[in-house]
């Protein structure tokens, strides 16, 4: 049976056998012990696969009876009308404040926000066909306290870019960016974006 639009499943066997994992879209996910051997993508979904090697490799919606996806690949599951997903995980440093005190929210130029909250796990930020491919994706944002009153401290922008040979995924600094804000490239499509100190 066919997962549903937005899903995948992985399997440690040929013919979806063994131990499976799913993951919903927009997902990214490490298969950092294991080799994945069969793959199921859902409708209107699309895998994509960077290997330690660094090839790229993208599966369509349908059943996948017999690959072989290396450990220590990144995986990555977007929606069909999306070309790529900017994998991005959201970070402080501010003493005596809890892990989860902040949250990001980014806002991609003419594409909808993304709330990221500090200290988890990578969000996708999913980036439509540019033209041309290679445009510069002039992104605001901003860091909010949870907490009462949810004071702004950092406000701002970055700049990300796609290579449509490679499937990389760059960044640019600007003066835009905030001076207590610091990012960092992780791989191929993750970044880590810091809040470093609080003005108040």
């Amino acid at each position: 049976m066919s997962p549903p639009k937005g899903t995948i499943i992985t399997y440690l066997h040929p013919n979806y056998e063994g131990v499976a994992f799913e993951m919903k879209v927009p997902v990214r996910h490490s298969n950092a012990n294991f080799e994945i051997r069969s793959v199921k993508v859902g409708p209107e979904t699309t895998l994509c696969v960077s290997e330690k090697s660094g090839k790229v490799v993208k599966f369509k919606s349908g059943d996948h009876p017999e690959i072989r996806i290396p450990y220590e690949s990144i995986l990555q599951g977007i929606d069909v009308v999306f070309e790529f997903s900017i994998d991005i995980r959201f970070k402080h440093s501010i003493a005596s404040e809890p892990a989860d005190n902040y949250d990001l929210t980014i806002k991609p130029l003419h594409f909808d926000n993304t709330v990221i909250q500090s200290g988890g796990d990578y969000v996708g930020v999913q980036i439509p066909k540019l033209s041309p491919p290679d445009s510069l994706i002039v992104s605001q944002i901003s860091v909010r306290e949870k907490p009462w009153p949810h004071q702004i401290v950092a406000n701002g922008s970055v700049y990300f870019k796609y290579n449509p040979v490679n499937h990389d995924i760059s960044f640019q600094i600007t003066n835009g960016l905030p001076a207590n804000i610091s990012i960092v490239k992780d791989d191929i499509w993750g970044f880590t974006i810091s809040l470093n100190s609080i003005n108040k």
